[in-house]
């Protein structure tokens, strides 16, 4: 786990950064996926999980898993 002031720099620049262009963030127009890429998995990054996989684990021992939806066919978490 990643130290407690490592993750709150990391949480305060998520949370400023959202609030630099909340309207954009809050728009219809703004996809759901990307809410992942730009807000979710660097928050769960600043907690310390291996979100790419770096360490190479094999599925069943990974951080996270992607799963595909079963109605889309697209990967979910």
């Amino acid at each position: 786990m990643a130290d407690i002031n490592s993750f709150r720099e990391n949480l305060q620049s998520l949370v400023s950064k959202f609030e630099k262009d909340k309207v954009h963030y809050v728009s219809k127009g703004y996809p759901k996926a990307q809410v992942r890429l730009d807000f979710l998995n660097p928050f769960f990054k600043a907690l310390g999980w291996d979100m790419e996989n770096k360490a190479q684990k094999p599925p069943h021992e990974r951080d996270v898993i992607v799963e595909l939806s079963p109605s889309y066919g697209r990967p979910i978490i």
